[in-house]
């Protein structure tokens, strides 16, 4: 389930970056196209590490560092104003954090 929720964010995210408005800006930018590239390719990665799950739990560390990383700048450009801040997004970063780590910790007690 942490594959293909994550996974699903990730193409979410690789979508709604390439629309300006959702980024707080008024025409299209070089490094939205490059997120979306990296968004969408994570998601990839996700469902094939999905295939095999335990072998590849691995991904689901960087994963974490990923979404956290996201949220903490989601965060920083609320408080400087750039976007609005949206608590749908922190709510939404910090479930999945929690969901993978539970996941991980899980699987290791199997493994």
């Amino acid at each position: 389930m942490s594959y293909w929720i994550t996974a699903i964010a990730d193409f979410g995210i690789g979508v709604s970056v390439l629309i300006p408005e959702r980024m707080g800006l008024n025409e299209f930018v070089y490094p939205m196209g490059l997120m979306s590239a990296v968004a969408i390719s994570w998601g990839i990665m996700l469902l094939i590490a999905d295939r095999r799950p335990f072998e590849r739990r691995w991904v689901l560390i960087p994963t974490i560092i990923v979404i956290a990383m996201l949220t903490s700048v989601n965060v920083y450009a609320a408080s400087k104003h750039l976007i609005d801040f949206s608590v749908g997004y922190l709510l939404l970063g910090t479930s999945l954090i929690g969901l993978i780590t539970f996941s991980l910790i899980r699987n290791r007690s199997e493994a």
